[in-house]
């Protein structure tokens, strides 16, 4: 992905049986606006392990999305390292879920759903069968022959979860997904997302403004500095599971938890 001799990703082959899914040291990310560079992220060194939850919080502008958009292999590091693990060469490394709806309008839903595995070239009674299955988990299965425009927002943002996980993703990478969501359709979406998650067991890396949605979904929420973003602490989140959103609200350890991460944040933002 680079020239840059300092940096390596190893996308392919498989990991020794003792390394994390997940691997970055070193990692760091500059680009140039006109004649001047501003630097991402630095120095940033993360293990994720198979099966993990991770939410990632910090300051807007703070490189979240850029570390995402790496992962992903949609932008190229400027120095550092990035393994990943393929534990199934015939499956995609990752998918990635973005902010607003990525599915097609030209497609009904079931078309959506099926479209990364028909690239790929699976058999047809696979792809049924494992759209099907998430047609049924995310409750789209009364709407697998509408099309996007038919569809609620909420419902839309349903429909590139199930796609994500019917493509069956060594991980799966999400950007602030129900960020443009109301209230209610979020804690929705929110529930619905563990149970499939619960059920696959994907590695997953969830980006998020919300405290809140980081710790009713993470099994560790990583907190980020002010530009250029580093990792600036983890907590580890034991609430056990599954989990309610509003359950877990009324726990006096989520709101201790949240004030904590909450005056990190201010820090970066405000300053002490």
């Amino acid at each position: 992905m680079s020239s840059d001799p300092s940096t390596t990703l190893d996308r392919t082959g498989l990991s020794p049986p003792a390394f994390p899914k997940i691997r970055v040291r070193g990692l760091g990310k500059r680009f140039q606006v006109g004649k001047a560079w501003v630097e991402a992220i630095k120095a940033i060194d993360l293990d994720v392990q198979a099966g993990e939850f991770i939410c990632i919080v910090g300051p807007s502008g703070c490189g979240k999305t850029t570390l995402l958009r790496i992962l992903a292999d949609l932008e190229a590091p400027t120095e550092g390292e990035v393994t990943i693990e393929q534990s199934d060469p015939s499956n995609p490394l990752s998918s990635m879920i973005f902010q607003e709806s990525s599915i097609l309008p030209w497609m009904s839903i079931r078309r959506n759903v099926a479209y990364g595995l028909e690239l790929r070239g699976v058999p047809a009674a696979e792809i049924d069968k494992s759209v099907d299955r998430f047609l049924a988990l995310t409750g789209l299965d009364r709407f697998a022959d509408a099309y996007p425009h038919q569809l609620s927002g909420g419902m839309k943002q349903r429909a590139s979860v199930a796609r994500a996980f019917a493509n069956n993703p060594e991980i799966l990478l999400m950007d602030e997904p129900f960020a443009a969501l109301d209230e209610q359709n979020k804690a929705l979406l929110q529930e619905e997302l563990l149970r499939i998650w619960s059920e696959t067991r994907k590695t997953v890396i969830f980006i998020t403004h919300s405290i809140d949605e980081a710790l009713v979904l993470g099994d560790r929420v990583i907190v980020m500095s002010r530009r250029p973003g580093r990792l600036k602490t983890e907590f580890k989140i034991d609430f056990p599971r599954p989990r309610r959103v509003y359950d877990l609200k009324a726990n006096p350890e989520f709101g201790r938890i949240g004030r904590e991460i909450w005056t990190l944040l201010r820090e970066e933002v405000v300053g002490p």
